[in-house]
């Protein structure tokens, strides 16, 4: 069998019907995991409906909170949705297809800015990634795997309709077989990629302010032992932005993660932060999270901070007492 006819036919094929059933799948997931929580039937389909395109457009609520980062992700996603649909191109085969199917196609020269737009940003994040200490530490190969796919699809079906990568040895007689892989790479990578929450763990203080807020108890905070630990469970997460925006550290995350574990994730919490507790100085008990003892530490000079609340009143009242006047004569008689 002919590569090119391969690549084009059967694995297009194959590559089509993974992303159908991997979305099924996660529909089908969504909606059992949803059901399943404490949230009355009313929110239940509204954490439904509100979810839909979300995981291509997050930071709903956070949005305002790192403006110069959200705004061109919304961009991107924008663009990376409207180009494959409305290229004139990618509909006149659909003509030529079994199904038949068409549609009004966009101006060539929309197209043609929106592919630039995508791979311009894909390279500015692909750089963000490398140079930003905080968004490498946290980063992961998946990630940069994506960013490479994604822009090498969009520069070569730009090449395509342009000829300006033809002069390349190689890679000029093979775009339109790179591009089709390329594509083909997306739909598969698509199958596994979650918008998902991440704590940054040289900023989070285990305050637990990300799981007050959570609308759907996707992320929980447990103390055991002697540490506080958070747990995920990628299947509850609206993509809502909540925790973004409550994390009074910016410590939350919304972010892109490739993994097929994360799609058989139903029942199982993932860890996704341990918190050590402070050992209260005076009685031992535990109390809050050493993180943020140590960060209050560095706001106020405090004898007592390493106290547990208990400790505190008790040694409140004692101060108290201690600088209480003297009673007068008379008084000592009554």
């Amino acid at each position: 069998m002919d590569f090119d006819f391969f690549v084009e036919g059967p694995l297009l094929w194959i590559a089509c019907i993974a992303l159908i059933i991997g979305i099924l799948t996660r529909v089908v997931f969504f909606l059992f995991s949803i059901t399943q929580g404490n949230h009355d039937n009313h929110f239940r389909w509204s954490y439904f409906l509100a979810t839909l395109g979300r995981s291509f457009l997050p930071f709903h609520r956070a949005v305002t909170k790192k403006p110069l980062y959200a705004i061109p992700r919304y961009i991107f996603h924008l663009c990376l949705i409207v180009v494959p649909m409305w290229f004139s191109g990618h509909i006149v085969l659909w003509e030529e297809s079994r199904f038949g199917w068409s549609w009004t196609a966009l101006p060539d020269a929309w197209i043609d800015w929106m592919a630039l737009i995508v791979i311009a940003l894909g390279a500015y994040f692909l750089i963000r990634h490398m140079i930003l200490r905080d968004v490498r530490l946290s980063s992961n190969k998946s990630e940069y795997l994506l960013i490479v796919v994604t822009v090498l699809s969009f520069m070569t079906g730009y090449s395509l309709t342009h000829g300006n990568l033809d002069s390349i040895p190689l890679l000029g007689d093979n775009m339109r077989t790179i591009h089709v892989l390329s594509g083909e790479a997306m739909l598969v990578l698509a199958v596994s990629l979650f918008c998902r929450t991440r704590l940054n763990e040289e900023r989070c203080t285990g305050c637990a302010a990300c799981a007050l807020s959570c609308p759907t108890g996707t992320i929980e905070a447990n103390d055991e032992g002697n540490l506080r630990i958070f747990t995920y469970s990628p299947y509850q997460c609206i993509v809502c932005g909540e925790c973004v925006n409550t994390c009074p550290e910016e410590a939350a995350e919304l972010r892109h993660e490739m993994g097929m574990g994360n799609l058989f994730h139903l029942f199982s919490r993932e860890e996704i932060r341990a918190a050590e507790l402070t050992i209260c100085e005076k009685c031992g008990a535990l109390f809050a999270p050493t993180p943020q003892v140590e960060k209050i530490g560095q706001t106020i000079t405090n004898q007592y901070i390493n106290r547990c609340p208990s400790c505190k009143i008790t040694n409140l009242v004692d101060y108290s007492l201690n600088w209480l006047p003297e009673p007068k004569n008379s008084e000592k008689a009554l």
